[in-house]
């Protein structure tokens, strides 16, 4: 069975900000890539800031789904309220985990907020850089490339916790890498 990545707004907009969602899919081959409609909202919330960002809807390998059964939307309304944020902020990290708790696969999170909340709840919560040096262990990327990917998302102002210099110290610290 393939493994599904449900993804949250901060990747796939970095990503697209630094003109690399082609490098995104391929990182992604072997999975199955799903998103929620709330992050989809997020996304063109912020295409008249970053108009790059108006591609994400129209990946080929991204399937967006909608929260619309009763437990779907209790499980969304449940992690809502814990994350507060008001009518708009943290709705896709809320619909994240409500699709992922419901439907399984590994919710794509890079917030502590919400990946601390998913991992108390038993669901598999990974970040942007688990994805990049999980695509230089499957020799996707080479060593230079998953730097580079680094380097190029935080010239977005994506937050991480390393530079590309540094990755691959971070990831063995992290046990991301043997």
């Amino acid at each position: 069975m393939t493994q599904t990545l449900v993804f949250d707004n901060t990747a796939l907009s970095h990503f697209a900000r630094a003109n690399q969602l082609g490098t995104l899919g391929t990182l992604c081959e072997g999975f199955r890539c799903v998103t929620v409609q709330q992050v989809i909202t997020e996304i063109f919330d912020g295409i008249a800031q970053h108009a790059a960002l108006g591609t994400i809807p129209i990946l080929p390998w991204l399937e967006i789904r909608e929260l619309v059964e009763i437990d779907d939307l209790v499980a969304f309304a449940r992690y809502k309220g814990e994350l507060g944020g008001g009518p708009t902020k943290n709705n896709g990290e809320a619909g994240v985990l409500a699709w992922a708790s419901r439907h399984g696969g590994t919710a794509l999170i890079d917030e502590a907020a919400a990946t601390r909340i998913g991992l108390r709840d038993g669901i598999d919560v990974r970040g942007t850089l688990w994805l990049v040096t999980n695509a230089y262990k499957q020799k996707l990327l080479t060593r230079p490339e998953a730097e580079n990917i680094v380097d190029q998302l935080a010239a977005t102002t994506m937050r991480l916790p390393t530079d590309g210099a540094q990755l691959f110290a971070w990831a063995y610290a992290e046990g991301l890498l043997p």
